[in-house]
């Protein structure tokens, strides 16, 4: 049996991009819309949750791309 993903509520989500300035839902649906971050799973029409694994993983790319610069 494979372990239950974790899922991040927007909140939680911001949270974590954020610090202890959590980004602001606008700019993470932005951020979505642009392809940094992975779109949300829909569990409902009005429920939304992000992959812990996902969400990681874009921040790891964040962190990564500014040795480019």
């Amino acid at each position: 049996m494979q372990p239950q993903p974790e899922l991040l509520h927007r909140a939680a989500v911001c949270a974590l991009l954020g610090g202890s300035r959590p980004i602001n839902s606008a700019t993470l649906y932005r951020w979505v819309k642009a392809g940094r971050i992975a779109k949300p799973v829909k569990l409902s029409p009005g429920s939304s949750r992000w992959l812990r694994t996902e969400v990681m993983a874009a921040l790891a790319a964040m962190v990564e791309g500014r040795a480019g610069q």
